[in-house]
């Protein structure tokens, strides 16, 4: 590792370096009605949360373009991505389709493995703060929200993309809007002999569907193969990983006046192929399918200065696994919330859920917010909720060479407060918010001399975010700072909350020059616990001809040396994706 440099003065040094981009009068559409949700979009003046919206100009930079979400990139390019938002670990954080909550009762490690492209999405929802009262478990740090793009013309693309280490990614794209039925097909193929010794990969995506204003119907598989070098264990470098997800997900809106009713269903199966030592196969695997299957039915009804929502939620989840057993999981979710105005331009969200697991542990979340319009453009806003989770079947059961599972866990719960404000601008939003998380039996993987165990912890999180999304006359622009402190026990040798972004500064700009070349920048300044800071630069420029265009893109430029997971007791972990330049090519036709 590189040695530490002083992070006094990093926010400073990097504003400071903003002016000195060209910049453009690119217009790109900034959301004022924001909110996660099924049927109904709340207005600017009700949401009591932090709500942010990645627009489509960003969406390859996916989430992490928030500074309060951290997608750690085990492998780069979407080889296997772990969510934390707020400095929560994987498993403790929602992540939704049009809405519908995704699942994996093996481990929240497979969560991501989704056989969507960037190139599907219209936008991105981030959801900051606890979210189990609306959506049920594991919404401690919030919730990412993935919204399709509708297909609104005919057209098709095909793209070649060529970079470092023998990187290859090719697409190919149609979309045809038929007056019933407009429907996307995308086929994606991405491969890499890897920067060191088994980190190769081969992802391979194919979706299908349909979307309209009142219907949608998805599905698709992805398949990874990719070695996984230290990526569970820092005693194996051998280690070697296939996946393979299928994804189906339906909804459908039907609506009475003020009354809509937006019932949805998802299917999911992820099957997992592991090897503790590729160059010796038989020594140690595991073979896991986990299978899910929800459907929610979501109700809102609009009553005079009122907003009623209430729903049904049931899950049937299975596990099927040569080292973690048999294990079922079913579940059914009560949910009900009202959003009123109490006074003159203030405004109540309550919420509540009662969800009954068979067999095991019930449990209710309950939500409160308020905000308040100080003027039409400025909203004070506070929020408190309680969140959930169950353990997943890995922390359970697991049970290898050094690494244990443990069957006497409890159930994680946390109390989530916050308060801030937004700003809404003539061309962009601004908002600020503090926030604190009493975390109670909070499960993480606690390393020692003989082993790593699942531990519960009590860990709480205190910081503060400030965002900025803003088109003007020099660009459009996401200029996002978080500041995370996490406090308890044995933070220094859990494995992921031990991993945290203490401090993260996201800018990314859209400049748009002339003989039609655009710009894209994107700098991330960051600082984990237990690692020093560094500096993260790529960049994307695009030279467009008609119904042809060429690219040069660049990732991590200073070409820092980090972990995306560290072991401190060892010293080592998972390494970073390096320098990684790369040329690419684009035909679209209309």
């Amino acid at each position: 590792m590189k040695p530490k440099k002083p992070f006094k003065g990093l926010i400073l040094r990097s504003l400071l370096f903003l002016p000195s981009l060209a910049f453009a009068e690119e217009e790109v559409l900034l959301e004022k009605v924001q909110i996660i949700g099924q049927s109904f979009l709340f207005p600017f003046e009700r949401t009591t949360q932090e709500v942010s919206i990645i627009p489509k100009a960003f969406l390859e930079k996916g989430g992490s373009l928030h500074s309060a979400v951290d997608i750690r990139e085990r492998g780069g390019f979407g080889v296997q991505e772990d969510l934390s938002i707020r400095g929560t670990n994987f498993e403790q954080n929602l992540l939704l389709i049009e809405g519908l909550r995704v699942s994996d009762l093996q481990t929240g490690h497979h969560l991501m493995n989704l056989p969507i492209l960037s190139q599907n999405l219209s936008s991105i929802e981030v959801l900051t703060g606890g979210a189990s009262p609306t959506y049920g478990p594991s919404g401690f740090g919030g919730a990412l929200n993935y919204v399709l793009e509708k297909p609104k013309k005919l057209q098709a693309l095909a793209s070649a993309n060529l970079g470092s280490y023998d990187y290859k990614d090719y697409t190919l794209q149609l979309s045809y809007p038929l007056p019933s039925l407009p429907f996307s097909l995308s086929l994606q193929q991405k491969k890499s002999n890897g920067f060191i010794w088994n980190r190769d990969f081969d992802i391979r995506t194919l979706n299908l569907y349909t979307k309209d204003e009142r219907k949608l119907i998805f599905y698709g598989f992805v398949e990874k193969d990719f070695g996984a070098k230290n990526f569970y264990t820092p005693r194996f470098d051998g280690e070697w990983e296939e996946t393979r997800t299928q994804l189906f997900l339906a909804k459908r809106l039907f609506s009475l006046g003020s009354f809509l009713f937006e019932p949805g269903i998802i299917a999911r199966v992820n099957h997992d192929h592991y090897l503790l030592d590729r160059r010796n196969p038989n020594f140690y695997e595991n073979k896991h399918t986990s299978k899910l299957l929800r459907l929610n039915l979501p109700f809102t009804l609009e009553e005079g200065k009122s907003i009623y929502t209430f729903g049904l939620e049931g899950s049937y989840e299975t596990l099927d696994s040569t080292r973690l057993g048999r294990l079922l999981r079913r579940a059914i979710g009560l949910y009900s919330g009202i959003n009123f105005e109490l006074f003159d331009r203030t405004y109540v969200d309550l919420r509540g859920r009662y969800d009954v697991y068979a067999g095991e542990k019930d449990f209710l979340s309950l939500g409160s917010g308020l905000s308040h319009l100080l003027k039409k453009d400025l909203k004070l806003r506070a929020q408190a909720n309680l969140s959930y989770r169950l353990p997943s079947a890995t922390e359970l059961r697991y049970n290898s060479l050094g690494i244990k599972g443990n069957p006497e866990l409890s159930p994680e719960k946390a109390l989530n407060l916050e308060g801030g404000f937004d700003y809404s601008l003539p061309k962009g939003i601004f908002s600020f918010t503090l926030f604190l998380r009493r975390g109670q039996n909070l499960i993480d993987w606690v390393s020692n001399s003989s082993g790593t165990f699942a531990e519960n912890l009590d860990v709480s999180a205190f910081g503060g975010t400030i965002n900025l999304v803003y088109n003007s006359t020099f660009g459009h622009f996401i200029l996002s700072y978080t500041y995370v402190n996490l406090f308890g026990e044995k933070i220094s040798l859990s494995r992921y909350h031990g991993n945290y972004l203490r401090h993260n500064l996201q800018f990314a700009l859209l400049k748009n020059l002339s003989l039609e070349v655009s710009l894209k920048l994107h700098l991330n300044p960051q600082k984990r616990y237990n690692q020093p800071e560094v500096y993260l630069l790529g960049f994307d420029l695009e030279k467009r001809f008609k119904g042809l265009s060429i690219r040069l893109w660049g990732e991590n430029l200073l070409d820092e040396k980090y972990y995306e997971i560290y072991y401190p007791l060892q010293k080592k972990g998972v390494l970073a994706q390096p320098q990684t330049i790369g040329i690419g090519l684009k035909w679209e036709a209309m």
